[in-house]
């Protein structure tokens, strides 16, 4: 199999198996998406499109920062897609994320989780690039452990 470049601007990516066939893993796969994001007050906009806050830091310091989510390159049961828009004051960050599902040998699914920076906000940089890799990849990481406890 040939691995295809990272998309320009890629954040994060992880890639995992998990013991199911893809049917299942992507019946399961919105919901265990979703559970996983640390976000609050979601109100569901429409069928593809959701707004939530997002609580973020450590310790004693704690950010809000409005998302905006919209669903985008989903295809059943292959790919499943959300741009995320998160703000706070000149802080506006976009990413793309992708879960791509493919069946693999004795009913096991193997998944391709990307992070694509959607466009830059005023202040993205080296630091806002940093805390965004590891968000996408601790949720990436939670998300493969969910999955993989659920079809177990």
């Amino acid at each position: 199999m040939k691995v295809a470049p990272l998309p320009r601007g890629t954040i994060a990516q992880r890639q995992f198996v998990i013991g199911a066939n893809a049917a299942r893993v992507w019946d399961l796969l919105a919901t265990v998406t979703y559970q996983q994001l640390p976000l609050e007050q979601v109100d569901i906009v429409s069928l593809d499109t959701f707004r939530a806050v997002l609580r973020w830091g450590s310790g004693f310091i704690r950010f809000s920062f409005h998302v905006e989510g919209k669903l985008v390159d989903t295809i059943r049961p292959h790919s499943y897609g959300c741009v995320l828009r998160v703000k706070r004051g000149p802080i506006q960050i976009g990413v793309r994320v992708t879960l791509a599902l493919r069946e693999i040998h004795e009913g096991n699914t193997e998944v391709f989780c990307t992070a694509v920076e959607e466009r830059k906000g005023a202040l993205t940089g080296l630091v806002l690039r940093r805390l965004q890799r590891n968000l996408a990849l601790k949720m990436f990481d939670s998300i493969g452990a969910r999955l993989e406890w659920l079809c177990s």
